[in-house]
């Protein structure tokens, strides 16, 4: 069974309605709860690094980030992090330098609505980052809508629908559908690179 490691860091997806809008206050064992039984056959590990709506998020947070995911990455099969929708493609892109040739996949994932409303997208985008975490393809990714995005070719293009980041010249890296999880090793198939860790460069 694949061990994997789903570090939280607040945004829309743990966000709650308050007088002031949407305010990110639920944890990881919250965000597990409400997503119950629906994902299987992997051990999951939560974490909660901060909570942070992602507008706020800085380099700082990603070295936070960055630290936190070279300590562990020997201990599991793969992360899954949990972030608010406009700086993700930023973070994702900072963290697929900062941790280059990681030999695990880690992916970013959140959602356009929290996970506490009913219609929501963000358990089938935790679903989608879950497979993704478990599939040993090692890379930073963004796994919406069902796509799976390089870290360094994710953009977000809309604001409310739920097919909101797009990859930039370049292919999906895979994507969930009746088939399940393909991944395109055209896309993912990096020439081997020894795994080099830093925090200094932002």
């Amino acid at each position: 069974m694949k061990k994997i490691l789903w570090i939280t860091t607040g945004g829309t997806i743990a966000s709650v309605s308050s007088e002031s809008g949407l305010v990110p206050s639920q944890d990881a064992a919250d965000l597990l709860q409400a997503i119950g039984t629906l994902i299987s056959g992997i051990k999951i590990v939560t974490e909660d690094l901060f909570t942070l709506d992602s507008s706020n998020i800085q380099p700082e947070e990603w070295r936070m980030i960055a630290r936190r995911i070279h300590a562990v990455y020997q201990q599991v099969d793969g992360i899954v992090l949990t972030h608010g929708t406009d700086t993700m493609a930023y973070t994702a892109s900072a963290l697929s330098y900062m941790l280059l040739g990681i030999p695990i996949p880690v992916v970013l994932t959140g959602s356009q609505l929290p996970l506490s409303h009913p219609l929501s997208d963000g358990v089938d985008n935790l679903r989608c980052a879950f497979a993704m975490a478990a599939s040993q393809v090692p890379g930073v990714y963004v796994a919406f809508d069902r796509r799976i995005i390089l870290g360094t070719r994710a953009v977000k293009v809309k604001t409310q629908g739920f097919d909101a980041f797009e990859s930039v010249n370049q292919k999906l890296a895979g994507r969930v559908d009746s088939r399940g999880l393909t991944i395109n090793t055209k896309v993912t198939d990096f020439p081997p690179h020894p795994y080099v860790f830093t925090d200094r460069w932002c």
